[in-house]
């Protein structure tokens, strides 16, 4: 009996202690803990021996709404690793677990609930890290933290592409004290050095969303310009041995369509179609994409935009998988990849990853659709080329080359263009980018000449002073066809100066600053000349943030603009003697003043509503006149139950004549969308939304004479769109899913009455695809 008292007491005296790092007194450099076969079930649990072993990172700082205070909640994280995968335990202590936000979400969108977030720079390289957020339950959202991009909602938001999807394993449960969640993240899911001895940095934060408290273990501050340069490391990570990338993935989708045509409204046949893609790892950093026929169906409707009184082309984001993954190596300052603008491609191929300190990327695709860009017929072939380097600490260069040409009858568009992204002093970063463009539509007497274009941002980063400087430039026959510049043959300059303070932690104002920005506008060819600006403004953007994650911001604007003469080329009037008459030129707008305020108020866990209140002047370019602009766009988030979620929203635009305060325009864009969710794979959801539209008819702002435009006399016009559609989704993991949906479009007279709308389209579709991963 002595000697087994002894042989215990040798024991526990001889076992090495648990290894804690304290984020709050810089101990940022962890060797985590080795196991080499791991026996863990991810049940949110931490029952296991292995988490008795594991490091521990302790003594996390609050980052917002007050930078550099102890955190408002305690959490501890355990790491261990294994050959083959990397594994976290989290418990998220809570001195009011009642107040948890926590319902049962879909994946990617769990954020609104309180989440933790773990950050891993793979490459320890301080320019990207994969981003993975688990909530309460499990649930995930996940994507890329890229440097290079804007963060959002603020200087302490995520500069996260949630695009990427990436497999791992999560669970997460409520306790009497708080929450926990365990991760395994197996190595075959990321993209790291083939070293038998590597560094990787690590950065864990947590959201407390009932009031926006945010910490993180590693202190965070915004006087640093670069947010993965204050992560931590894990040190010494040896002999990891991932399974070789091979995923294969079918699809199948199927859809019955029918149309109204010439008063006619006919339902086609079912249409098949089956598509693969595959990837396979041909190192562990440099990843091959293929696609025959692939799937690019969207499961959710375009939230409508009001379009009256716009002078661009409006911006709808990408939603194919295809074009998602992996795409961040071809960001840069000029959107010169938006792969939207590849309509219906055939087949595909990417391949993108880094070799020692250079990114790559390529992706080729031929597209059916060519007519949306020269006309004619044939294919277009589509070759994107992209190379970055890392140089020094957190700044890159790099290169890249679009083509898109056409195969019948030789029309094309080709972009060369070179970009740096340097950090330096801590808080300063330069982004420059010097691109040129050439076009032809294949005709024998077109000619390709080079259209230059280029930018320069300059930013200072800081906790109560930054500012911002900024030059943009492209000539008039500047064009990328695999891009997304709708302004063009204009000089862009202008700035920010920013001004914040921040009240003691549990303050009733917690935050408080105003922005000062100034946007100018001028002629190429006008600016380089010494002109001044056609379009200017100056804005002031107050803010402040209250206890309770009660939040508001606004603007007060000043600013002018002066109409062209060919801006009115294809317009003329048409007087009393019914002869078309050349359109005078509208005299120029000064003063134009207006005012705008954006609340987010919490009401509760389960209650939250947000909107948009604007009064302004504005010009309106239809007509050459100064407008009067009233805008409301409330929305209302509900989350009654743990699985029902009820997002509306209503947008109304009213636009006046200034000169007499009659009316020029009205749009209402009324939204509903809910979604039940019956587990963390299992959904129904269902979206109707209407797009109504008037626009009276156009008249001269000085002679009142009615207007035409390339002949056509303006007359009063009127849109009475709904969308409906009905969704069941079975999403157990990425590249598994099943979709059932029904989608239909009405169209009729401006108003809310569906019985006064035809039928314009209509169809069920469904899509069926299982991962492979070999």
């Amino acid at each position: 009996m002595h000697a087994l008292l002894f042989s215990l007491a040798v024991t526990v005296q001889t076992a090495p202690p648990v290894q804690e790092y304290s984020g709050r007194q810089g101990q940022l450099d962890v060797e985590p803990t080795r196991i080499e076969a791991p026996s863990i079930s991810v049940d949110a649990r931490l029952d296991e021996p292995e988490w008795e072993s594991a490091v521990r990172l302790v003594d996390f700082t609050q980052y917002t709404p007050v930078e550099g205070a102890p955190a408002s909640q305690q959490t501890e994280a355990r790491v261990f690793y294994s050959p083959d995968a990397i594994y976290f335990g989290i418990r998220m202590y809570d001195t009011e677990p009642e107040n948890i936000r926590v319902h049962l979400l879909e994946r990617d969108r769990s954020q609104s609930d309180d989440w933790i977030r773990i950050m891993l720079d793979t490459f320890n390289d301080e320019r990207q890290a994969y981003t993975f957020f688990i909530s309460p339950l499990g649930i995930q959202s996940d994507g890329m933290w890229l440097e290079s991009i804007e963060p959002r909602g603020g200087p302490t938001g995520p500069k996260v592409d949630f695009n990427q999807d990436f497999i791992f394993e999560s669970d997460g449960r409520v306790t009497d004290d708080g929450w926990v969640v365990e991760v395994r993240i197996p190595y075959v899911s990321l993209r790291f050095p083939e070293a038998e001895v590597q560094d990787w940095g690590l950065q864990i934060a947590r959201g407390v969303m009932r009031n926006n408290y945010k910490s993180s273990w590693a202190p965070l501050t915004v006087n640093a310009s670069s947010v993965l340069g204050q992560s931590g490391r894990l040190r010494s990570l040896r002999g990891l041995e991932p399974q070789r990338l091979i995923e294969v993935n079918p699809v199948a989708t199927g859809k019955l369509e029918g149309f109204r045509e010439s008063g006619v409204f006919d339902r086609g046949d079912v249409e098949p179609e089956v598509g693969v893609n595959a990837r396979i790892g041909i190192t562990q950093n440099l990843v091959l994409d293929a696609t025959v026929n692939p799937d690019f169906s969207q499961v959710e409707a375009d939230v409508d935009q009001v379009q009256v009184n716009e002078r661009f082309a409006l911006f709808f984001p990408e939603k194919r998988p295809f074009f998602l993954e992996g795409m961040e190596v071809f960001r840069t300052a000029q959107p010169l990849v938006h792969t939207r603008r590849i309509i219906d491609p055939i087949a595909g191929a990417k391949l993108t990853g880094k070799v020692g300190a250079f990114s790559v990327g390529y992706l080729g695709a031929v597209d059916e659709s060519p007519t949306s860009v020269f006309g004619g017929t044939g294919d277009a072939v589509v070759n994107l080329v992209r190379a970055r380097a890392d140089v020094g600490s957190g700044s890159t260069v790099g290169v890249i080359y679009t083509d898109r040409t056409v195969t019948s009858g030789g029309g094309f568009n080709r972009v060369l263009s070179s970009d740096a992204r340097l950090l330096f002093g801590g808080r300063y970063t330069v982004n420059t980018q010097v691109t040129g463009t050439w076009t032809s539509d294949g005709a024998p007497s077109s000619t390709a000449e080079l259209a230059p274009g280029f930018t320069v941002d300059f930013v200072r980063s800081g906790l109560n002073f930054s500012y911002a400087a900024r030059l943009y430039d492209t000539s008039p026959d500047f064009q990328t066809r695999t891009g997304f510049i709708p302004r063009t043959g204009d000089t862009e300059w202008g700035g920010r100066v920013g001004f914040d303070l921040f009240g003691e932690s549990g303050a009733v104002v917690e935050t408080w600053g105003v922005d000062v920005v100034t946007n100018n506008f001028t002629r190429h060819d006008e600016f380089w000349d010494g002109g001044s600006p056609y379009e200017y403004e100056i804005e002031l953007h107050p803010n402040v943030a209250l206890r309770g994650n009660h939040r508001a911001n606004g603007i007060l604007k000043w600013g002018g603009f002066n109409f062209r003469a060919e801006d009115f080329a294809a317009h003329q009037i048409l007087p009393d003697n019914g002869t078309p008459e050349p359109y005078p030129t509208p005299p120029n707008l000064t003063n134009i003043m207006g005012i705008m305020v954006r609340p987010n108020i919490r009401f509760s866990n389960s209650a939250s509503a947000s909107g948009t209140i604007m009064f302004r002047e504005i010009p309106l370019f239809a007509e050459g006149s100064l407008g009067w602009e009233n805008r409301l766009g409330p929305s209302l988030q509900l989350q009654p139950t743990e699985q029902l979620r009820v997002e509306t929203s209503y947008t109304w635009v009213r636009l006046e004549r200034a000169s007499d305060g009659s009316h020029f325009s009205t749009a209402h864009i009324p939204r509903l969308r809910l979604q039940y969710q019956f587990s963390k794979a299992l959904l129904v959801r269902g979206i109707g939304q209407y797009d109504l539209e008037v626009r009276r008819a156009l008249r001269h702002p000085v002679t009142g004479d009615p207007v035409l435009i390339n002949g056509v006399l303006q007359e009063e016009r009127e849109r009475g769109n709904f969308t409906g559609q009905l969704l069941v989704s079975f999403e157990p993991s990425p590249g598994t899913i099943f979709f059932l949906g029904y989608s239909r479009v009405m169209d009729g007279p401006y108003g809310l009455q569906l019985d006064r709308k035809e039928l314009l389209q209509d169809g069920f579709f469904m899509k069926l695809s299982y991962l492979f991963r070999m």
